[in-house]
């Protein structure tokens, strides 16, 4: 092992060690749920000098706290502690913001670069904006990648309609194996296909060297032979059996254990030079509370040796969109973020009628220009219980209502804790791989603002 991957490994070590301490002096408030905040009481989960602080706070003051600019002015004094927790966030903490690109694109090496960036236009069809996005960036990132190891077969499972691979297809000229399970989707994968190859041949009068391999599998990653995982694939590329041969495994937004079952599976095939991953759904990540072998998190010896544990509903909270809260904390209008403590309201009155009924999913429901009646009409719609209408309008409730200020700072302040428990997250990972002997690391790939889980691990055998 290199120095350099030495220093790296005591660093990520000692950022993670770091971090639990902090999330540990303050998992009351992690580990909480926003919808007991009525039943609970969680405004006294709070140190005294943080309520005091926000208790007559202007809402639209607390997007400061959800800043990771350290260069930000900020007009509100803020408790002591609470500035300790900030500067402590950003010495651990990976950093959200993507950096500017490099627009010296005359070089060879940037040609393809180049020309995907000019016709991008072509992989838009039928693609929301935020899809764009993580399209054009991680495609990006996979060429680089790809180029630096001389990879030029990908493979991607789960890839659903396959846009992601007609973008490294087409615009990069890679040749992608894409594995789905939902057949539905492959057809309008090989639809797509067709519309975009005839569409550049029109506009180019060129046809692609080569198309997407989609695949019909259910592929179990926890049982799965290496060999004969490599073996599939290389008779999808019509690569002869004793060729060399090598790939690459990307995904983009891997369910809970899914990336981790891909990295896994990178690491036992050799054939794999590398793999890029842009992970979610960390609440979805199996532990060893789920009593499992094989599970998701921690994965790093050190972590495991640690005892490192992350709760459901912390791992929930770094799942959220921060800057797109953000925006909502700024806004003139404070009519959406009334909904955590609608919600909250609601969920006292159901424990008290129906207790059994505690933390049931209600209907996702906007409360611009709704009552709280309304609000809880729609939300218990069709789902077999009522709320009476006195309930509704009982002091308790109404006093509830008045204090909705509350409900909004205490989510954000535990949004504020999000970054801090992704980076864990993110550190363990990028630990299991620089232990595994891989050279690895993690990248801001895509703008937060439009898509929140915005970091890419990438390996390189």
């Amino acid at each position: 092992m290199s120095e350099k991957s030495e220093v790296l490994i005591a660093s990520l070590k000692c950022k993670i060690s770091d971090s639990i301490k902090v999330i540990d002096e303050y998992h009351r408030l992690i580990d909480s749920y926003v919808l007991d905040f009525y039943v609970d009481d969680h405004w006294d989960l709070l140190p005294p000098s943080w309520q005091s602080c926000l208790e007559n706070l202007d809402v639209r003051r607390l997007k400061d706290l959800l800043s990771d600019d350290p260069d930000s002015r900020c007009e509100t004094l803020w408790p002591l502690s609470m500035l300790a927790v900030r500067v402590l966030f950003q010495k651990l903490c990976l950093s959200r913001k993507l950096a500017a690109p490099n627009v010296a694109e005359d070089s060879e090496d940037n040609l393809k670069l180049t020309n995907f960036r000019v016709n991008r236009n072509l992989f838009n069809k039928s693609v929301k904006l935020k899809k764009r996005h993580e399209i054009e960036q991680f495609s990006e990132q996979c060429w680089k990648t790809g180029t630096s190891t001389e990879v030029r077969y990908l493979v991607d499972i789960g890839s659903g309609q396959g846009n992601l691979a007609r973008a490294l297809a087409y615009g990069f000229d890679f040749e992608v194996c894409c594995i789905e399970q939902d057949e539905k989707l492959v057809e309008t994968a090989r639809q797509k296909d067709e519309e975009l190859a005839s569409k550049m041949k029109k506009q180019f009068k060129v046809e692609p060297s080569h198309h997407p391999i989609h695949l019909t599998r259910k592929v179990n990653l926890e049982e799965i032979d290496p060999g004969q995982f490599v073996a599939m694939i290389k008779d999808s590329f019509n690569v002869e059996k004793d060729a060399q041969f090598s790939f690459g495994l990307i995904g983009l937004h891997p369910c809970g254990d899914l990336a981790v079952s891909l990295t896994k599976l990178f690491l036992s095939c050799p054939e794999a030079k590398f793999i890029k991953l842009v992970c979610c759904c960390y609440m979805k990540l199996t532990t060893e509370k789920d009593k499992r072998q094989n599970y998701g998190f921690p994965l790093s010896s050190f972590s495991r040796q640690s005892n490192l544990h992350l709760s459901y509903e912390a791992r929930e909270i770094a799942c959220h969109a921060i800057e797109q809260y953000r925006s909502k904390l700024d806004a003139d209008d404070f009519q959406e973020l009334k909904v955590h403590a609608f919600r909250a309201a609601a969920e006292r009155v159901i424990v008290k009628l129906y207790p059994h009924l505690k933390h049931s999913g209600l209907r996702s429901t906007k409360v611009t220009n709704l009552s709280f009646q309304q609000y809880c009409d729609r939300a218990t719609s069709g789902l077999g219980f009522e709320l009476p209408v006195e309930e509704l309008n009982s002091q308790v409730v109404l006093s509830d209502l008045r204090h909705w200020e509350r409900v909004v700072k205490f989510y954000t302040l535990r949004l504020m804790f999000a970054p801090l428990i992704e980076s864990v997250i993110l550190y363990d990972r990028w630990l299991y791989l620089l232990e595994q002997g891989i050279h690895a690391d993690i990248k801001v790939v895509f703008d937060p603002v439009f898509s929140p889980r915005n970091h890419a691990v990438t390996g390189c055998k």
